[in-house]
């Protein structure tokens, strides 16, 4: 299969991903954040990055909900989806561009969200554990950090190299390779709507729950929670995805 750019990610979180996830996700994002509540057992007033925040789900959510929230992303694209919709929405959200991979210079907070599998696009995995270093270096003593990705056991153990399924109006097919030594999944994914055809590469990194929990002990979280769900369910080979939850040591 054709290889993706090893930047692939510069250019895909534009208007067609919108196009295709906007309306689905939108039906999620009020229960993904009231369980983020539940599970880690926050309220307002909490200082919140979500990193990165993508058109601003999340982030317009929690500031709805009494949170102080920053939102950053790579994406001037993204960027303006999100002002304009917590400008609609009557909240503030602090937005900045940024690269995931830098922390925030003088900035800290009590919790970072990496959400909807946003890791493990970068070519080099060293990229990955620069991200999840920059959440740590950013939380204040006790500070948490979750990060949800898609459950690369699963992903491994029930390959498919073709699947169709439809988001909306569109048909989506996906053509699949993985190299399993690098646990490297490239996709050529197909959209066709009732007006065009659009197809486009992609790749990404699969993490198991256990490389998680190394890698953020690796970067000084002293515990790591793992969930199969953001109902709390345990972390099992057929959960769909992994939330591991990072906690930085009071002292």
């Amino acid at each position: 299969m054709e290889q993706p750019d090893s930047e692939w990610w510069r250019s895909w979180f534009g208007p067609s991903y919108l196009a295709l996830y906007d309306e689905y996700l939108a039906e999620r994002t009020e229960v993904e954040v009231g369980q983020l509540e539940v599970l880690l057992g926050i309220e307002p007033p909490l200082r919140i990055l979500d990193l990165p925040c993508g058109q601003g789900r999340h982030a317009i959510e929690l500031a709805r909900l009494g949170y102080e929230v920053t939102g950053v992303d790579l994406s001037p694209f993204m960027l303006k989806v999100a002002d304009d919709r917590a400008r609609d929405a009557g909240v503030r959200v602090r937005w900045l561009p940024g690269d995931m991979r830098q922390p925030i210079a003088g900035a800290r907070f009590d919790l970072v969200l990496n959400l909807f599998t946003s890791l493990g696009y970068f070519a080099d995995e060293a990229d990955d554990r620069r991200v999840v270093g920059a959440a740590a270096a950013m939380l204040v003593p006790g500070g948490r950090f979750v990060l949800e990705v898609i459950n690369g056991e699963r992903v491994m153990a029930q390959f498919q190299e073709r699947e169709w399924f439809t988001v909306g109006e569109a048909a989506v097919v996906e053509r699949r390779s993985l190299d399993r030594s690098a646990r490297r999944m490239v996709v050529e994914r197909t959209v066709s709507t009732p007006n065009e055809t659009e197809v486009n590469l992609h790749a990404i990194r699969l993490y198991l729950g256990r490389d998680l929990d190394v890698m953020l002990r690796g970067v000084g979280f002293s515990r790591v929670d793992l969930y199969g769900d953001w109902s709390g369910e345990a972390l099992t080979p057929e959960s769909l995805r992994v939330l591991a939850v990072g906690t930085i040591p009071l002292t």
